[in-house]
């Protein structure tokens, strides 16, 4: 029976074609008043949100614009916003950092190679799933009635059989059977519960999925006091996280196999042996596997940053990766956006839809002199689309003051934000890039823990 695809609500679309280094045409978004209820999907209950399109493509994802003006409406819905403070915000960077320039970070982007499709293979574990079975079975009878030897081969789906019998009655006779049934089931794992998965290597976002492939850490110098987070992949798209504890006494799996879609990195999940990445008790159920995760990703140089949630890992996650919606300046200033999502089949559902999504959003000020620094304010919130009406969890600013190292290299280089948050920016297949670079909060390539 053909299952039907349930895609989220609508959202103005990022453009994929790359120009220079970063995109300007994000469509514009048009504010209608709505009535009472901070979110609802996917119109407005007065089914008059509009929005105007400055010419973008309609593929890929990007986020519902917020203002600080309260409501503000757009084709994925009304979002509630309790605005941007106006003051508190004009202090200037924190000079307060003391972590110096970290000249190692490759100031070239990272570009896509095509490579790596030899050199890794997932590490041998236990506990990843089996999707078929294989019964065997050999009878031998014996029978004082009748004297026939049979021979016989069963292949078995709902079963099919071929038996050869040669026999001679003498009145006391005795007869061997041999059978041999095999039985072959697939278990789908649920996969038709979720939108098609991408093909790994494919000739749409291929290049960008075999520049993943390999071994990534978020500890760039495992060390005895420090646990590992190590993801695997390989070749098929196929991956292993996993996570061991400081004295490698104990560890955990997740895995999986995954993909790219535009700016997203796609987890489809098999194993999650940790807790699960949302705390989903607002909603009055959790989401074992499978389940699936979409998380922006960013990949600049040897390192690999993912918008994911704190509970992405067993020690709270703080990594954070976007892209730039809109170029501001001479510098870094403009609009980027982040997000991270949680897909799964609630109780009583026929398909997997969106459960929650987790938005990182930061407008970094255009610099006011010659030098490049200026304010900022980043913008994160969740909301738990899988409720009706949806949910709102966590909807909090932090400054997103910004000074750049060097004097602010074009096309690529390290900022701060907020202080002594270090990030890098650059291009990488098509979009402008930011994330997080530091150890613990964005991923290392070709590193391995150092547990058995």
């Amino acid at each position: 029976m053909a299952h039907q695809v349930v895609r989220p609500q609508a959202r103005p679309a990022i453009p994929l074609a790359f120009v220079g280094i970063s995109f300007t045409g994000l469509a514009s978004v048009v504010g209608i008043a709505c009535n009472d209820g901070f979110v609802t999907e996917p119109t407005c209950p007065t089914g008059d949100c509009a929005y105007t399109d400055d010419g973008v493509l309609d593929e890929g994802y990007t986020p519902t614009t917020y203002s600080d003006e309260g409501y503000d409406c757009g084709p994925g819905g009304c979002n509630y916003d309790t605005g941007i403070l106006d003051e508190g915000w004009d202090e200037g960077y924190n000079d307060s950092f003391d972590e110096g320039y970290n000249d190692s970070f490759d100031e070239g982007y990272y570009p896509t190679t095509g490579g790596y499709t030899d050199s890794t293979t997932l590490p041998d574990t236990t506990g990843t799933l089996s999707t078929s079975t294989t019964d065997s079975d050999t009878e031998t009878d014996t029978d004082t009635t009748d004297a026939t030897t049979a021979t016989g081969t069963e292949t078995d789906t709902t079963s099919t059989g071929t038996e050869t019998g040669t026999g001679t009655d003498t009145g006391t006779s005795t007869g061997t059977s041999t059978g041999t049934d095999t039985d072959t089931d697939t278990d789908t794992g649920g996969l038709e519960l979720f939108p098609p998965a991408g093909a790994f290597g494919d000739d749409v976002f291929g290049v960008q999925e075999l520049d993943l492939i390999g071994t990534w850490s978020l500890q760039w110098a495992p060390d005895a006091n420090t646990p590992d987070s190590v993801l695997t992949i390989d070749a098929n798209g196929d991956f292993i996280w996993r996570e061991t504890s400081a004295d490698c006494s104990s560890d955990t799996l997740v895995t999986g196999f995954l993909w790219v879609e535009a700016s997203q990195l796609v987890m489809h999940i098999e194993t999650w042996e940790r807790p699960l990445p949302w705390d989903t008790a607002a909603l009055g159920e959790t989401f074992p596997a499978p389940f699936r995760l979409r998380m922006n990703y960013g990949l600049l140089g040897p390192n690999l940053g993912l918008a994911g949630p704190s509970n992405l890992t067993t020690d709270p996650y703080t990594g954070r990766a976007y892209i730039q919606l809109q170029a501001d300046g001479q510098f870094i200033a403009g609009d980027y956006y982040g997000e991270a999502e949680l897909w799964a089949v609630r109780q009583g559902d026929p398909l997997a839809k969106v459960i929650v999504r987790e938005r990182f959003m930061a407008d970094l000020d255009v610099e006011p002199g010659i030098d490049p620094e200026s304010t900022g304010i980043v913008h994160h919130d969740q909301i738990f689309w899988g409720a009706d009406p949806p949910i709102l969890g966590i909807d909090e600013f932090e400054s997103g003051n910004w000074t750049c190292y060097g004097g602010c290299p074009q096309p690529a280089g390290q900022t701060l934000i907020n202080g002594g948050n270090n990030y890098a920016y650059g291009p990488y297949a098509g979009y402008q890039r930011l994330m997080v670079y530091a150890t613990g909060r964005s991923f290392k390539r070709d590193i391995d823990t150092d547990c058995p």
